[in-house]
């Protein structure tokens, strides 16, 4: 899949991209911290940035969070923290929450791009449109698989979908699955290195101690609107995965790379 440079949204089996311009609705990228629990002092000494606002009223928005209209899209470029958690209180306070086990991480403030790292990013609106899916066509399938499996395929298609799969796996030298969680481990297409399946990072939450229940709603790449490198001048290979918990509504978010 070639590098996107949109920012895709996914839910109710629907996916959508978020671009920069002006729509009908107040979504933006970039800017300052939206609501409390968002400041330093809140978040360990660690400034978070501000990436999507997204005004979850707009039908084209495939995303639903109870008691929330308005979706901040966060992350901690700081390379202190690998991960971000958090859990959206209201529509003017959330709560952060990081991992306390995190591996290969900074012991002290550094960021992609030293020379210069903005505090927050340009504001600029963003219009947020439907994006052609069909979980029932072979090839959208097989290209969204990471996020909705292949399950609506008929068994043909499914038996052509693991084929192909086990042919590119033996191709590049590697085991061909064999069974279906193998096949779910594998067919990973949007993302670069694999299906997440990370815990979440709510301390009270059921699902901090399983794997895998988490649901990707929001993929976005380097450089989410023109002209805006989150990763600096060096990192365009990198895209961060957002997921939401649907036990406590928590939103966990990482990055991957090609």
């Amino acid at each position: 899949m070639a590098k996107a440079r949109n920012t895709f949204l996914f839910g109710d089996g629907r996916i959508a991209t978020a671009t920069k311009g002006r729509g009908k609705y107040e979504h933006t990228f970039g800017g300052p911290h939206d609501r409390t629990g968002t400041a330093r002092e809140d978040c360990n000494g660690i400034l978070i940035h501000l990436l999507h606002r997204l005004d979850l009223t707009d039908p084209a928005v495939p995303i639903r969070i109870p008691g929330v209209r308005w979706l901040p899209l966060y992350y901690c470029f700081d390379f202190r923290a690998n991960d971000l958690g958090y859990r959206l209180v209201s529509d003017e306070e959330l709560v952060t929450f990081f991992p306390d086990d995190a591996p290969n991480v900074s012991q002290k403030e550094s960021w992609p791009d030293d020379e210069g790292y903005p505090l927050e990013f340009p504001t600029c609106p963003v219009t947020v449109g439907a994006f052609g899916y069909d979980p029932t066509d072979l090839e959208d399938a097989c290209r969204w698989a990471g996020v909705f499996g292949i399950g609506k395929l008929s068994a043909r298609d499914q038996a052509t979908a693991k084929e192909r799969t086990a042919e590119l796996m033996d191709g590049l030298g590697l085991h061909a699955p064999e069974t279906d969680e193998d096949f779910e481990r594998v067919m990973c297409s949007p993302f670069v290195q694999g299906r997440p399946d990370d815990p979440c990072l709510n301390p009270a939450c059921p699902n901090r101690e399983k794997r895998g229940q988490l649901t990707p709603i929001a993929l976005l790449p380097a450089e989410p609107v023109p002209g805006v490198h989150t990763f600096g001048r060096y990192g365009g290979g990198v895209q961060l995965i957002f997921q939401l918990c649907p036990e406590c509504a928590t939103i966990r978010v990482s990055n991957q790379c090609d």
